[in-house]
């Protein structure tokens, strides 16, 4: 693209604004969970037929969505990744048009779907200078680790084929170092690798008079949480924790089970996979050194999100040309938090980043529900995504 092209798109990104803040109060208004969303499809393939796309394909994995832009020149095929699933959280925002259905948009879901839509508008007027083709990827079931595994079996990453991919996260912190409509970025993993465990202990059960002659699967438990937390290998960049224990009934009885929960986060694969066994391992000897046995069920196993050095290259520069005054910043701190972006990070080469959209006044973290963003901003979502598509050939 040259500057004229791009002054151009970034003008009519823009004069969308009004569009996307629509988008995102629509969505907003009709949280659904999990892949349980036809209201949420319905509306997304709404505003997209409103803007000429045709190449719709509906219940990808289940209520998924796939769009697809052709441009007029031979090349290869982007998908932009936007997930749109809320969280089972009752809203307190006051918002006029806040969600009264006991969900919530409380992780900014409803603002990655209406950037998406609003990149979807600007490819449509610009396919005279878009290469291949652009599919869109509206995601389902993104909390829990479950929408990125059902659309990829469903063929989401096929037809036409991708070879790249890209998606973003809204980023709302208090943090004085960045300004509103900033865009963030790091070519390390933004995502952590995410393994937790459900473990049950059996043991034998009998009246606690007879305790001499049972098998206490509580005392299991108790061991490996002891254990578990004496690794005191919890920081910053790794994460080990034990989050739940459930077992009995009453104080005159030794159950037959006790189950713990756990969680497992790191940036680094190796790390990550060195904890994982030695808290398994934990686990299995506290069963036998206390004569029981123990059932470990993987309830998440999730990789970290991987950034292609390429992409990530090139996104720098496409954003520095667009937003010359206020250049991509590089993102100075990464949470340990889970991303099934990473499922088709782990399929095809992707790049993933944030827009700082703090809210005017009282800023909540993610999960809140009085959680916000600042609406003022989103077209920029937009314009990034609809000029990288025009440019990551080049």
């Amino acid at each position: 693209m040259n500057k004229n092209e791009i002054t151009s798109l970034r003008g009519r990104g823009e004069e969308i604004q009004n569009d996307v803040v629509s988008y995102r109060r629509a969505l907003h208004s009709i949280p659904e969970l999990r892949m349980d969303t036809p209201k949420t499809e319905a509306l997304i393939i709404d505003f997209l037929r409103e803007n000429g796309v045709t190449d719709i394909r509906s219940h990808v994995g289940g209520h998924g969505v796939c769009a697809t832009i052709y441009g007029a020149m031979p090349g290869k095929c982007l998908a932009i990744r936007a997930d749109c699933d809320g969280l089972p959280i009752k809203e307190e925002t006051g918002l006029p048009f806040a969600s009264e259905n006991g969900n919530m948009h409380a992780c900014g879901h409803d603002s990655h779907t209406a950037m998406a839509l609003g990149a979807a508008k600007l490819l449509m007027e610009n396919r005279h200078l878009l290469k291949g083709s652009v599919k869109f990827i509206f995601q389902p079931y993104e909390e829990g680790d479950g929408g990125a595994k059902l659309m990829i079996g469903d063929g989401a990453l096929k037809n036409p084929d991708v070879d790249a991919i890209i998606g973003l996260h809204n980023h709302c912190t208090p943090d004085e170092d960045y300004l509103l409509g900033d865009v963030l970025v790091t070519s390390e993993p933004i995502s952590a690798n995410i393994y937790a465990y459900e473990a049950i202990f059996r043991g034998t059960t009998s009246h606690v008079c007879l305790s001499h002659k049972a098998k206490n699967p509580v005392y299991m438990a108790c061991d490996a949480v002891s254990k578990i937390a004496a690794m005191q290998n919890s920081g910053e960049d790794m994460v080990n924790a034990v989050t739940m224990v459930h077992g009995g009934v009453r104080n005159n009885i030794i159950p037959e089970t006790c189950t713990i929960s756990g969680s497992i986060r790191a940036f680094d694969k190796s790390k990550h996979k060195l904890i994982k066994r030695q808290v398994c391992d934990i686990i299995r000897d506290s069963a036998l050194s206390f004569g029981g046995e123990v059932e470990i069920n993987t309830t998440i196993d999730l990789m970290g999100t991987e950034i292609d050095e390429r992409l990530y290259s090139v996104f720098f520069n496409t954003v520095n040309n667009v937003y010359p005054e206020r250049k991509c910043i590089c993102l100075k701190e990464r949470e340990l938090i889970g991303e099934d972006f990473a499922r088709f990070a782990d399929v095809v080469p992707a790049l993933y980043f944030k827009l700082h959209t703090k809210p005017e006044g009282e800023c909540y973290p993610l999960h809140h529900p009085k959680f916000d963003v600042n609406e003022s901003v989103l077209h920029k979502g937009s314009i990034i995504f609809a000029a990288f598509a025009l440019t990551w050939q080049d």
